[in-house]
């Protein structure tokens, strides 16, 4: 006999991740998600070539004026 559940936990569960889902069709609430981990910072990145090309031509231009 296939089981019978109200159409509303259907689509709650099928909005959620697999974990809440079945956690959901049991009628239990699913664990916390984990965190997510903190990016740590990052060094400026040296300027690209196409970068300092405009860089020097604005202000190669901006000389002439």
């Amino acid at each position: 006999m296939p089981l019978r559940l109200p159409r509303r936990n259907l689509l709650a569960a099928a909005a959620c991740t697999p974990v809440a889902a079945v956690a959901a069709l049991r009628g239990r609430e699913a664990p916390p998600a984990p965190a997510a981990p903190v990016a740590e910072a990052q060094p400026p990145r040296p300027a690209t070539y196409h970068e300092t090309e405009h860089t020097r031509r604005y202000y190669r231009s901006a000389a002439r004026l």
